[in-house]
């Protein structure tokens, strides 16, 4: 089918007025939808030749051109193997014949798991009732440009087996959410995945640039021997990639892996990337000064630039890559949720430029969560939906599933985390909506305790709590009316107690219950509480002026600070981040990360209290290990309180 016919220029019409959204119309947005019918009307007002001819004259050029043909055949039997072209043609076999709504209802099953050399178990899940929709891995040889695979081996000196099954799976196009990354294997799964990212990039743009030297030779001779083809090869707009980080140090990273592995001979404003992007000139950073005083995760997030408002747009051309290039114009989006967030917002929500991205990459989701999900989540909202303006957009090449509004049920979503909480979970499970398949890794975690000095008394209590959304009540009531006497009966837990709540809102309401005791004497910090107010809480605590000290795991993951004095810890609910529980259980030791020295006390004279409920089980498993988390959370559980020594 030629792209000059009229009929073509019909059924896209129709299509355009199919997509027109369900939601009332801003008054002040642009109706493109007229204005692509406006523009569709002119064209094949100004056609060379009527619609039997045409149809004609193409008989007579496929006919004239059998070698062309025979080529066009074996291209076409390649692109069958090819799972890029499988996913993303214009006809894509995924959402063809499905109605939105129909893909809105489709349900998810468990399709199996097995074991992935270097990245451990997964799980497989695919659409009910669709045999098609995992296809299994691909050979990474099969879609990847063979010199985006020489820079990645020259990184390395060759390809792990991680890396390897990684790019199997990244190469089937479907979702894939990594829980469990460790710092040893960080950069090579960013690298892979950024190899990934621009081989999808450079791919997209050669057929889109096939596809303009092939229009314009039909347009400068239109009695060319040219075969006919489809040419919807776009979407809405050109962003295509879209990587969501927490710090401009993470996305230094990013950038940098991006343009290393690519075929630019040019980069430019890279001058001003990195002045922009790295710490300012002359400033020194204690944690890669002196990396022993911290805890290893610690300095990997921290270290360098940790602005947490950026946004970024790279250009991709043939041989070269332009950095800080307008969304509109760029191929891909490197930003943090916040800087997208402002942004948007900014622009009176315009997230026209959000419309036709195929590739999403969420790294450090953990972070993310100690940041402010709820931004994570508002970028989420507003991702492949239908555009208020035209933005210069040719209708005529946009696939049919984006102007069905189907483009949602093609993106490939990328997530990566230290560890999995119910948000990250909810995000994998609801608002990623691939009809190829999802691939989840299965953390196997043998828990922490392990780290815990020895000798400290650990009790684990659990509470009832049957309702998830009355949870947080029934936390409270229990922690107040039996904790907390509890903690004053004893001679011992009555002083020189810290308590750790996870949550900030549960840290406001508890502070303002505790204000209106009698004889609760206390001081709190949390990631709100300024330099000289977390010293003052920390001194009076030392020196005993104050009984307990309230602190929050924000507070804990920002500054990492050993707060001295303490015998007794109560945990308000487990830590997301497991390492958190044997490190503020090690505050009594005078000891640096990595180095030695005495203990402030005996480990006798000290106790940790832990309340949880059976909606704790992923982080209690990552703390007590995954058979005793299940055994104490285990509804056959008749004991509610667990002890560790």
């Amino acid at each position: 089918m030629t792209e000059q016919l009229p009929s073509v220029k019909l059924l896209t019409l129709i299509n355009v007025n199919q997509a027109r959204p369900s939601k009332r119309k801003r008054p002040s947005a642009r109706d493109w939808h007229a204005e692509a019918k406006k523009v569709a009307r002119t064209e094949a007002a100004a056609a060379p030749a009527p619609l039997v001819e045409a149809v004609e004259l193409g008989a007579e050029l496929a006919a004239g051109a059998e070698e062309d043909d025979e080529e066009d055949a074996a291209v076409e039997a390649l692109a069958k193997r090819d799972s890029y072209e499988r996913h993303w043609a214009h006809d894509s076999q995924l959402v063809e014949g499905r109605s939105k709504e129909e893909l809105e209802a489709l349900k998810w099953k468990k399709a199996g798991k097995r074991v992935l050399p270097g990245l451990g178990e997964i799980s497989e899940l695919a659409v009910e009732g669709d045999a098609s929709a995992t296809a299994g891995d691909e050979e990474p040889t099969s879609i990847y440009n063979p010199k985006l695979l020489d820079k990645l081996k020259a990184r390395t000196e060759g390809v792990t087996n991680a890396q390897q099954s990684l790019l199997r799976t990244l190469a089937s196009y479907r979702d894939i959410c990594y829980p469990k990354v460790e710092i040893a294997q960080h950069d090579d799964m960013r690298a892979t995945i950024a190899l990934h990212a621009m081989n999808h990039v450079l791919k997209t743009r050669a057929r889109v640039l096939k596809n303009n030297d092939h229009l314009a030779k039909l347009a400068a001779d239109p009695k060319s021997a040219a075969l006919p083809r489809n040419t919807a090869d776009q979407g809405f707009t050109r962003p295509k990639v879209l990587i969501l980080l927490p710090f401009r140090n993470s996305a230094l990273t990013w950038v940098n892996l991006l343009t290393t592995l690519s075929l630019a001979d040019q980069v430019e404003n890279k001058a001003r990337f990195d002045s922009e992007f790295s710490l300012p000139e002359g400033a020194v950073d204690k944690l890669v000064e002196s990396p022993n005083n911290y805890t290893k995760d610690h300095v990997e997030t921290f270290k360098g630039n940790i602005d947490d408002s950026f946004r970024l747009g790279m250009k991709v051309t043939r041989k070269s890559i332009k950095l800080f290039s307008e969304f509109y114009s760029c191929d891909i989006i490197v930003a943090s949720p916040l800087g997208l967030r402002t942004s948007i917002e900014k622009e009176k929500n315009d997230a026209d430029f959000l419309s036709s991205i195929e590739l999403l990459i969420v790294d450090q989701m953990d972070v993310m969560l100690m940041q402010n999900w709820d931004h994570v989540q508002f970028v989420m909202d507003r991702l492949n939906k239908l555009p208020e303006e035209a933005h210069g957009c040719d209708f005529s090449r946009v696939k049919p599933w984006y102007l069905d509004g189907k483009a949602a049920y093609l993106r490939q979503s990328v997530l990566l985390s230290a560890y999995e909480t119910p948000e990250t979970r909810s995000l994998f499970t609801r608002a990623l909506t691939n009809v190829a398949g999802k691939v989840k890794a299965e953390p196997q975690y043998d828990g922490v305790l392990a780290n815990v000095p020895s000798g400290i008394k650990q009790v684990f209590t659990r509470f009832g709590a049957t309702d998830l959304y009355a949870e947080d009540d029934a936390r409270f009531e229990h922690f107040t009316t039996k904790t907390i006497p509890m903690l004053l009966k004893s001679a011992v837990s009555s002083s020189q107690t810290i308590i750790f709540v996870p949550s900030y809102f549960d840290f406001v309401r508890l502070k303002r219950y505790l204000k209106k005791l009698d004889d609760f004497s206390f001081a709190s910090i949390s990631e709100y509480s300024s330099t000289p107010d977390v010293s003052r809480a920390r001194g009076a605590f030392f020196a005993g002026r104050v009984s307990f000290l309230l602190i929050t795991e924000r507070f804990h993951f920002f500054r990492r600070y050993r707060i001295r004095g303490a015998k007794t810890f109560v945990f308000f609910a487990p830590p997301d981040h497991a390492d958190y529980y044997p490190e503020i259980l090690s505050f009594p030791f005078n000891l640096k990360a990595g180095g030695d020295g005495e203990p402030d006390v005996d480990e006798s004279e000290l106790s940790c209290q832990v309340l949880f409920s059976k909606f704790d089980l992923l982080r209690l498993e990552r703390i007590c290990g995954r058979d005793d988390a299940r055994k104490m959370v285990g509804s056959g559980a008749d004991a509610t309180r667990f002890t560790f020594l």
